[in-house]
């Protein structure tokens, strides 16, 4: 059985080209439904602002070109743009790289805390979808596991910032003094959300928010002692605000050039700054051709964020070595998780006989008395348990070897013979 993926990133393509792929919430029930009748035994998908990945499990190792075609039917995309612009992995690369994503290694910004809940995220609606079974699950538990010990043992996750941080840092880049301008959030999720608590600790001026659901707008707003606006009305608050971040759900444009245009005419050309932080964007990258509109993506971070990441890069190189040795546990695990079953029925042969046997002693010595009868099943199971669990534990300990061994090695490694050899001398 292999684990395999494809994937793109920040890395790998533009904005231009990632938005192309970015999967909204209602395709994943389709998306599932279609991968997994390729002879795809178990999958699942991450999809955030940085990245698409698909990882599955199957039978045999998946070559590039056969997993191109798998997706190319799924999501009816540009075979060879997703080409040109993805990476392909499999085996301990696989496994490797979804430990990097999950302990923000292979994030924008370097240790950013939100992956790790998007990975959950992922593996829940795998989940919901039935798309994931035994080996990912153990996928699942062993990521999360991992990625929590990077974040305790590394400083990688220090002073902790996310591309929301980043868009405020350019915003303050953009204006010496904070407290005299004004801000517009579009969108109610967790990115607009911690851009708010960004700005309200650079002491911002005002802030304003909206949402397509009125009812989450007024409760960011309170929270954080903002103005709400409903999501139609926002129009008439980029007449007078200063700075722009948008991050919403939207497949579509929700500002496009026009519509700017007429804004920045009722404006007089006041100069607005639009950080627009959402995979797909929000806003028309052509309204940055219009007079004293400044239009950033979350592309245009990055400098910012190189500052974080070479601030880092020790503490990820600590992440990255254990990592390399949680791998070799997994693939251990793995093993482990693959003989379970088979000792599981060794040991249900062995109580089935102590079970039948006590029978036949009972019987032939014409024992009934309860207590007498108890101490007896009682002293068997634990002589039996007791030497199953050292035959288990060798057999477990030497799962992974990849050594040929004849029946008497075999037999000598599962009875610890050099042991018994050594005790007897």
């Amino acid at each position: 059985m292999y684990l395999t993926l494809l994937g793109l990133n920040h890395n790998s393509a533009s904005i231009d080209i990632r938005e192309q792929f970015a999967i909204q919430e209602d395709q994943y029930n389709k998306l599932y439904k279609t991968i997994l009748s390729k002879n795809v035994s178990e999958c699942c998908i991450l999809s955030t602002c940085n990245r698409v990945e698909f990882y599955i499990f199957t039978d045999e190792d998946i070559s590039k070109d056969i997993f191109l075609e798998i997706i190319e039917d799924a999501m009816n995309v540009d075979r060879s743009k997703l080409d040109e612009h993805s990476y392909h992995k499999s085996g301990r690369e696989a496994i490797q790289h979804i430990f990097f994503v999950a302990s923000g290694i292979d994030s924008l910004v370097v240790g950013e805390p939100q992956v790790l809940g998007q990975v959950k995220d992922a593996f829940q609606r795998a989940k919901d979808n039935f798309a994931i079974s035994n080996f990912m699950l153990h996928l699942q538990d062993y990521t999360l596991k991992i990625a929590k010990k990077v974040r305790t043992d590394t400083g990688i996750c220090n002073n902790p910032v996310s591309v929301s941080y980043a868009a405020v840092e350019l915003a303050k880049k953009i204006f010496d003094n904070l407290s005299s301008a004004s801000a517009l959030v579009i969108g109610a999720g967790e990115m607009c959300e911690l851009a708010i608590k960004h700005f309200v600790t650079s002491k911002i001026g005002s802030i304003i928010v909206t949402n397509r659901t009125y009812e989450k707008a007024c409760t960011l707003a309170k929270e954080f002692n903002a103005t709400a606006i409903e999501f139609d009305k926002f129009s008439s608050a980029l007449e007078e605000v200063d700075i722009v971040i948008s991050s919403t759900g939207a497949d579509y444009f929700i500002i496009n050039h026009d519509r700017m245009a007429s804004i920045m005419s009722s404006r007089k050309h006041k100069p607005l700054f639009i950080i627009d932080i959402a995979v797909p964007r929000d806003i028309d990258p052509e309204i940055s051709k219009i007079d004293n509109v400044y239009l950033y993506d979350i592309d245009d971070l990055r400098q910012i964020v190189e500052l974080n990441k070479k601030s880092r890069d020790k503490e990820a190189k600590k992440a990255a070595e254990i990592i390399d040795v949680a791998i070799s546990k997994f693939y251990k695990s793995v093993e482990v998780m693959k003989i379970n079953p088979v000792l599981k029925d060794v040991k249900d042969f062995f109580i089935s006989t102590k079970d039948s046997e006590l029978i036949k002693y009972l019987e032939k010595n014409k024992i009934d008395n309860k207590d007498e009868i108890a101490k007896l099943d009682t002293f068997l199971s634990s002589v039996i348990n007791k030497q199953l669990h050292n035959l288990f534990t060798n057999i477990k300990t030497n799962v992974d070897s990849k050594k040929i061994h004849t029946l008497a090695d075999a037999a000598k490694i599962i009875f610890n013979q050099e042991e018994i050899d050594n005790s007897e001398k």
